[in-house]
């Protein structure tokens, strides 16, 4: 009985503990917002590049995720219809993972990713490093607005509503 109590409080403080550190992270707000994205390059897994610089005069939401992040796995199908939703209203996503090709071409498969995807963790990392995630917590998105400039950051994975409501806040 006296180890179960004591069992008992211990994973009741492991649960505050890891409940606080979720909220700290959730509300941070880097001072990135309203700051000049910094010109970063992504290859796709096509082979194909895709720099900030090409897309300037678009909406620019970039979420990094990978295979082994459970609240990636549950927000990648809302931004697969948040791409066809908004697409023609300007909005382009893309998807640095940072994980390999063959841990994300399955992944790619399940969801019907329809966005550019790449697989380059180095490469991810240290973009995603230089638009504010020094800790490298995932999922990780920045929405980038049409002159250039980090409009939203979001470390944690969103709700469709969420998701949503940080599109529509921005789209004319």
């Amino acid at each position: 009985m006296r180890s179960a109590l004591t069992f008992l409080i211990l994973a009741l403080i492991a649960g505050a503990a890891g409940f606080a550190a979720y909220q700290w992270l959730q509300h941070e707000h880097p001072p990135l917002i309203g700051q000049a994205a910094p010109p970063l390059a992504f290859t796709d897994t096509e082979d194909q590049t895709h720099t900030l610089s090409q897309m300037q005069g678009q909406w620019v939401l970039i979420n990094f995720w990978a295979s082994w992040c459970a609240p990636c796995m549950d927000e990648l199908p809302l931004l697969v219809e948040a791409q066809s939703q908004y697409a023609a209203r300007g909005l382009r996503i893309l998807g640095p993972a940072l994980d390999s090709e063959e841990a994300i071409a399955p992944v790619v498969t399940r969801f019907g990713i329809n966005y550019p995807v790449m697989a380059d963790f180095a490469g991810a990392d240290v973009a995603m490093q230089a638009l504010g995630n020094e800790r490298g917590a995932l999922p990780y998105t920045v929405l980038i607005d049409p002159q250039g400039k980090i409009a939203e950051v979001v470390l944690g994975g969103m709700s469709r509503d969420v998701l949503n409501q940080k599109i529509l806040a921005h789209l004319q």
